[in-house]
């Protein structure tokens, strides 16, 4: 049987420009031999990191403007499949100063979009989702400004009523209203969920006990990142922590997402709750190893994976 389509939501791309200044300093004139241009947003480093995965990924979002064109040719480029979807605008930047003792300055513009082009992007989503090759949709990380006050509440509506999986990672208010739409599932971190429910997680006992309240509320698997302590998961069946083996990281960028993308490609594989969240996990810690989001070895991910503990909890 032909493996399913994970369908990659990047609601507000970017053209990410990081510009590597070794003596940055602010009020000063740098200059530099070139900068590094790709295309950014949480969707589509979990699509890189679906590819590497072995999985099949499309990506979507909304793109506008001279940078929306950029960032689709660079996709196509990269040999990404995608449907996007246009709006009356121009899609945002986002600048990275790089200095030579490791700090970074990171400059990210909002986005901005009328509501209109959210409904837009709902549709479209919501139509290729229907095809028989799709199996999960995960829509990752930061509405643009402008989206309607409830979103991404009529997505999952629509997601829902078709009987498919979307899994959200997203924070603040858009957060909160997928919490209350009950997604399939939501893949966050620590501070996101205690931010966007309002509650104390102070151990793992808190985040197991709301994990709980919300599958009860109808969600059906909660995800909660740890950071460096790996990740836990809750579903009806399954409580379970992941940790990953101690490493010196590179750059833990896009780990959050390379998480997500090592568990629904491993769920689309066939693989079940526990071992999909051993998968995700090994994912997350193998791309810290490396420079750039998503960018990891497929070899040094598998010794990651062997290395990588599950173990069921309990309250």
């Amino acid at each position: 049987m032909q493996e399913k389509t994970i369908i990659c939501v990047t609601p507000n791309a970017a053209l990410d420009r990081t510009l590597v200044v070794p003596d940055f300093e602010v009020g000063r004139i740098s200059r530099i031999p070139n900068a590094i241009a790709v295309p950014g947003g949480k969707g589509l480093n979990v699509l890189r990191a679906v590819k590497i995965l072995g999985g099949r990924g499309l990506a979507m979002g909304l793109l506008g403007g001279h940078t929306g064109r950029m960032v689709a040719a660079m996709m196509a480029e990269e040999g990404n499949d995608a449907e996007w979807t246009s709006f009356n605008g121009e899609s945002r930047t986002c600048t990275i100063i790089a200095r030579r003792d490791g700090q970074s300055t990171v400059i990210n513009e909002s986005g901005s979009i009328k509501p209109e082009d959210w409904m837009r992007l709902s549709a479209d989503i919501c139509r290729i989702a229907e095809r028989d090759d799709v199996g999960m949709i995960c829509l990752c990380g930061s509405l643009p400004d402008g989206a309607p006050p409830d979103a991404p509440a009529d997505l999952i509506e629509g997601i829902n009523a078709m009987g498919k999986q979307i899994w959200v990672d997203s924070s603040k208010q858009s957060l909160a209203n997928a919490i209350r739409a009950c997604p399939h599932a939501v893949k966050v971190n620590r501070e996101e969920m205690a931010a966007a429910t309002g509650v104390s997680l102070r151990n793992e006992g808190d985040i197991l006990r709301l994990a709980r309240h919300l599958l009860a509320a109808g969600l059906r698997v909660v995800v909660v990142s740890l950071g460096a302590d790996g990740a836990l998961l809750c579903s009806e069946s399954t409580a379970v922590k992941a940790t990953p083996p101690a490493i010196q990281p590179v750059d833990p960028v896009a780990s959050g997402d390379c998480l997500h993308a090592g568990i629904l490609t491993a769920l689309a594989g066939g693989a079940g709750l526990a071992e999909a969240l051993r998968a995700g996990v090994a994912a997350g810690t193998v791309n810290a190893l490396y420079a750039g989001g998503a960018q990891f070895s497929i070899h040094h991910y598998k010794e990651i994976l062997a290395a990588t503990r599950v173990e069921a909890l309990t309250d």
